[in-house]
């Protein structure tokens, strides 16, 4: 799993990140990604044409980087490093959950290209083909 965050390479040396850190991290983005892109696609992009626009895709895109952010930084906090406040600051859980989101955003728009074939109104976005 450390080889799919090479930007992250301060830490892999750290065997707490290879244990469950590196592991947690992806299946936060993996849920959060697949959940917004059931209902972005499958629920709403069914239903009706309210939600098919580029504008949706993109808040619905956001939606999903606020919640791998925060549940990153959480989850990471808690289960990897086993805080039990947010007194001390540790760089490397913000630097995780920055790259993690980022890597989320990437892979929202991947998997949108497959889930868009499931939609009826919201065929059409990302991009049109």
């Amino acid at each position: 799993m450390e080889d799919f965050y090479f930007l992250f390479e301060d830490l892999n040396n750290w065997s707490v990140w290879d244990d469950k850190g590196y592991t947690i991290g992806f299946m936060v983005l993996l849920f959060s990604t697949l959940l917004y892109l059931t209902i972005f696609y499958i629920l709403l992009g069914r239903k009706s044409m309210r939600f098919s626009s580029i504008g949706n895709w993109f808040l619905f895109a956001v939606y999903n980087l606020i919640t791998i952010f925060v549940f990153t930084l959480l989850v990471e906090g808690f289960q990897v490093f086993e805080l039990l406040s947010f007194g001390d600051f540790y760089y490397e859980i913000w630097l995780f959950a920055i790259i993690n989101t980022l890597y989320g955003f990437a892979l929202y728009f991947v998997l949108s290209l497959i889930f868009k074939r499931f939609s009826i109104f919201s065929k059409f976005y990302p991009v049109k083909f």
